[in-house]
């Protein structure tokens, strides 16, 4: 038969993936005292399930669910035909004596660097995360979403806590252990503009407590990722193809200013509203050195620099 799930997956409110066994980490939920939750089991072909409590066997426990009011370390093999899982990652239950839900304030943030980036250009997300409440906070784990607009580069260095990025999922987790009072602690991330559209990225935290601000708990916000392609060669020949120094992707910005320079720093052109109508009128063939800023009051301002060769010699006339 097909295989069961090596890696079975046990929920608790959220769907819980375990790890392979080099990498498994035990999971922690406190409930209040007189609560219970449900713990689910799932295995492809799965005919029958083992549950576990302190690593002793739960009998008559064997259907996919279990409900809980027991503090213990919970685990689950799956049962197939010829063939069993591996024991899944723990998930530690605990029961708050005091009989009162523990509430906590942790806010996540999401601040992109800038409100656009260029395709092939990169630009920094900084996820903030903010324990306004009275007490301590323990295993929070942050999860950041990236759509296909944007690729992960990596993560910066001084942050608290681990960090891992799922690539199939195109999801980043960063786990914090504690969070102390009024403590704020910062991941910047390192993302590459990929494909022109809107970006659209969720920050979201959970912890082992219930977050009395839910809206503070998730975090969205939209970058305009934008297509930009600066040639480093034109042939103004008159042959109707190439031109001009054209530049796709430059009607998207309002401000478009353009200094060109000769390879003695000569400036040989300008214009502080460039159209994609310079042709090289009146120079020779050879290397100049540009110089660009757009501006957009959503886009942002950027600036760009390098060279660009004409060649009258080329010819794309059949």
């Amino acid at each position: 038969m097909q295989g069961l799930l090596r890696h079975i997956l046990m929920s608790f409110v959220v769907l819980l993936l375990a790890l392979p066994r080099a990498e498994a980490q035990q999971q922690t939920l406190r409930i209040v005292s007189g609560k219970k939750v449900t713990l689910r089991a799932d295995a492809v072909h799965a005919l029958s399930y083992i549950w576990f409590k302190n690593g002793e066997s739960i009998n008559g426990f064997h259907d996919q669910r279990i409900v809980v009011t027991e503090a213990g370390v919970y685990t689950v093999i799956a049962l197939g035909d010829g063939c069993n899982s591996d024991l899944s990652d723990p998930v530690e239950i605990i029961v708050d004596p005091l009989g009162e839900e523990i509430t906590v304030d942790v806010e996540i943030r999401n601040l992109p660097s800038a409100k656009s980036v260029l395709v092939n250009n990169t630009m920094n997300h900084q996820l903030m995360l903010i324990n306004h409440g009275d007490d301590a906070v323990t295993d929070l784990i942050v999860t950041f979403d990236l759509p296909r607009e944007v690729e992960y580069v990596g993560i910066l260095e001084g942050y608290v806590g681990t960090v891992t990025y799922d690539a199939a999922n195109r999801q980043i987790i960063w786990k914090v252990p504690k969070m102390e009072t009024k403590e704020a602690l910062s991941l910047w991330v390192e993302l590459r503009g990929a494909i022109p559209g809107t970006a659209i990225t969720l920050a979201t935290v959970i912890s082992e407590h219930t977050n009395a601000e839910l809206s503070n708990s998730e975090s969205l916000t939209e970058v305009d990722v934008v297509y930009f392609f600066i040639p480093n060669v034109f042939t103004p020949n008159n042959d109707g193809f190439n031109d001009y120094f054209e530049i796709k992707g430059l009607e998207s910005f309002e401000v478009k200013r353009l200094r060109v320079f000769n390879r003695h720093g000569n400036e040989v052109y300008h214009s502080q509203n460039y159209q994609n109508d310079w042709g090289g009128l009146g120079l020779k063939d050879g290397t100049y050195f540009y110089y660009l800023e757009i501006e957009d009051p959503k886009k942002g301002k950027y600036t760009t620099k390098g060279y660009v060769m004409i060649m009258r010699a080329i010819s794309y006339r059949q």
